[in-house]
């Protein structure tokens, strides 16, 4: 069995991105890392990249036992998460449509008109997934399939990274203090190299599953041959 097919591959994967990411804040200048990792540099282009090979490969891969409803929402999940990370979901009036001001605001009704057609096939999506899959993925983990803990790892990330985003700010609400540089090059690079993990932990969770629904069917047949 290879490191790839272990039912904690991802998990390490993850802590791995994380100790990399922080011996690059120990070994480079903070605002060396923080330039980084900012809005339209390396690190951001490079989770847009992985993301759209992602959805390149669930468009095109053959997977045995994918239904073209578990594909495609899927992929709108993914695309929702894409479009996120190039801000385009502050499209309309430069206000994140994710915050509960752009619906209470001011706006226009039909700026609110169209976000929510924007948001609506993404929320469908994702009610799809939650209701066919919760069941499923609790299984799987139970039977240690990798690729349902790689998920599991998935979805976990997304709320750390969504924590680490929100924590300094949070701080200085209630406390009125601003973080030193150093301390923010630590939160910020965690943050966006832990996301541009994100879309590499879902690829590796389609290529697991393919590799193990492929491996069953094989078994398979050749258990019919042998009869």
């Amino acid at each position: 069995m290879s490191p790839f097919d272990l039912p904690r591959f991802s998990v390490w994967f993850a802590a791995a991105v994380s100790l990399f990411t922080l011996l690059l804040w120990c070994v480079m200048p903070s605002d060396t890392l923080v330039h980084l990792v900012e809005e339209g540099q390396l690190v951001e282009n490079l989770t847009l990249v992985f993301y759209a090979v992602t959805i390149a490969l669930l468009i095109v891969l053959p997977i045995p036992h994918f239904t073209r409803k578990t594909r495609w929402a899927i992929i709108i999940a993914l695309l929702a998460m894409m479009a996120r990370e190039a801000d385009l979901h502050k499209y309309i009036d430069h206000i994140s449509m994710l915050k509960l001001r752009f619906w209470t605001g001011s706006l226009p009704g039909l700026d609110k008109v169209y976000a929510f057609l924007s948001l609506a096939p993404i929320i469908v999506a994702c009610l799809y997934l939650v209701i066919r899959f919760t069941g499923p993925l609790w299984q799987g983990i139970k039977a240690g399939k990798n690729y349902a803990v790689t998920v599991t790892t998935f979805i976990c990330l997304i709320f750390l990274t969504n924590g680490i985003d929100r924590s300094l700010g949070i701080i200085k609400e209630m406390l009125g203090w601003h973080a030193p540089e150093w301390l923010v090059a630590l939160q910020t690079s965690q943050e966006e190299f832990l996301e541009l993990a994100l879309p590499c932990l879902a690829l590796v969770a389609v290529l697991q599953y393919r590799r193990q629904m492929v491996s069953s069917l094989a078994i398979l047949e050749r258990r019919r041959v042998g009869q």
